[in-house]
């Protein structure tokens, strides 16, 4: 008795000294279940429809995909840490049920980030939360949860930065005489930002340098970029510029010199109708077999999650390029870039799978959004149109048994509507209706047996948070 009561007052006074350097820990997390209808992904209702890349794996016709995270964060006056563990999974038996086979689901660390700011103007930060580029703006150049480290700050009132090192792939080495980077894609981003002007007419402006150091393509990118984003009264302005210009190692030799740009202004009307103009560009290719590679490819596309076009859920922002040579919009998950078309000179993209032969694109959007809330209380609304048109269409095939000497520069037009109601604070469900009706873009690549039927997606998106 004597020694178990000294063993529980040791106890106590080791978590007694220990309590100063405690930390205060908080949990956070949600549940959000996703039921999801696809249809004709490959705009041909002749064909059975193919597999979906979505982030939980390969769907087809109507899945439920469940995406589940808890995590928990501390810190202390310089000090930060957060982690969030996911399982990401659709629904089947051989999903849920992890006694049933050994392929179940995936669950581990899908964020992580620490921090600690040694100043305000020097904060080292390292991990692999979401780090972006343009994210704010386009979502052109990139935007992922990749492992990072590097530092950020706040030199001044108006001035601060982030430069990362982004480890996007670190390959092992395979042979005794392979080189220890081969197969390695390594990032570097130096991004300053300048505050400018004060109250009702304010905004920044940031340069952008990103160096894409990708062994595994054999292909060295620098990316020069400048994105602003403001508001004047109720006109909310945004935009950026990339530049890529690199080479691949050879041999042969090949020149990489692509663009990107986007432009978009919002105006805040009021609360139930903020409409929005927008225009996204991304350079072509018309030629493969030339020594110039033109075709626009960033690191990630990450358009589905930026303010002014995105929509988590529409069609353009799913796996577009489903179904491989069937004429598609060639986008990859996240992308509103058609940077999976044609193949060959891969030099970057999500998966690192994007063609430096890709047409790229011209998309002109119009949309509106809002909250319905004075004419049904907690009800939210987002609409919008896109009309698509390839840059080039040199390296694009017609279809068989078609007439067509070229194909035509109109791909199509998506329609997206998502509207949402908040049952209370901890609990929301949406909807999104999505199609993309093909142009003559995308029905001059298919065979005269196709039907030319329009893509659609309905999404349903059910989540609980706390």
């Amino acid at each position: 008795m004597r020694k178990g009561l000294i063993v529980l007052l040791s106890v106590v006074m080791a978590a007694v000294f220990a309590l100063p350097a405690m930390a205060d820990v908080s949990f956070f997390g949600y549940a959000r279940v996703i039921p999801t209808y696809y249809s004709n992904f490959d705009f041909d209702d002749n064909t059975p429809d193919a597999g979906i890349t979505t982030e939980a794996g390969l769907a087809t016709g109507e899945a439920i995909r469940t995406e589940l995270r808890l995590g928990w964060k501390a810190g202390g006056d310089k000090w930060k840490i957060m982690m969030t563990t996911e399982a990401d999974l659709l629904y089947s038996q051989f999903n849920v049920d992890r006694s049933a086979t050994s392929n179940g689901s995936f669950f581990g660390i899908e964020r992580a980030e620490f921090t600690y700011a040694f100043s305000p103007a020097f904060e080292l930060i390292t991990g692999w939360p979401i780090s972006a580029a343009d994210i704010g703006s386009g979502g052109l150049l990139y935007g992922d949860d990749h492992p990072i480290i590097g530092f950020r700050g706040k030199v001044t009132d108006n001035f601060k930065y982030q430069l990362l090192y982004i480890p996007v792939v670190n390959a092992a080495v395979a042979t005794a005489t392979q080189a220890t980077v081969a197969g390695d894609w390594r990032v570097y981003l130096l991004k300053p930002e300048f505050s400018l002007g004060t109250g009702n007419a304010k905004g920044t402006l940031s340069p952008i340098l990103l160096f894409s150091d990708n062994r595994g393509a054999n292909a060295k990118i620098t990316y020069y970029g400048l994105e602003g984003i403001g508001q004047i009264g109720m006109i909310k302005p945004s935009f950026e510029v990339i530049v890529a210009d690199g080479e691949f190692r050879g041999p042969p030799t090949r020149d990489i010199q692509a663009y990107a740009a986007f432009a978009g202004v919002e105006f805040a009307v009021n609360k139930a109708f903020n409409p929005y103009v927008a225009f996204r560009y991304t350079s072509g290719d018309d030629n493969t077999t030339d020594a110039d590679v033109e075709g626009f490819v960033g690191i990630t596309d990450i358009g589905r999650f930026t303010p002014l076009m995105g929509m988590d859920g529409n069609i353009l922002g799913e796996t577009m390029s489903a179904g491989g040579a069937r004429a598609s919009y060639p986008s990859f998950l996240y992308s509103y870039s058609p940077d999976r078309g044609v193949g060959g000179n891969t030099y970057g993209g999500f998966g690192g799978g994007g063609s430096g032969n890709n047409p790229g694109s011209k998309i002109i959007a119009v949309g509106a959004k809002g909250s319905l809330d004075d004419f049904v209380k907690n009800l939210s609304y987002k609409a919008q149109i896109f009309g698509i048109w390839w840059d080039k269409t040199g390296n694009l095939t017609v279809g068989a048994g078609k007439t067509a000497s070229t194909v035509d520069k109109y791909a199509g037009t998506t329609v997206d509507l998502n509207l949402k109601y908040d049952f209370s604070k901890n609990f929301s469900a949406s909807y999104i209706f999505s199609a993309f009706l093909p142009g003559d873009g995308i029905k001059d690549q298919q065979a005269v047996t196709a039907d030319d039927t329009f893509a659609s997606l309905h999404t349903v998106n059910l989540l609980w948070t706390y």
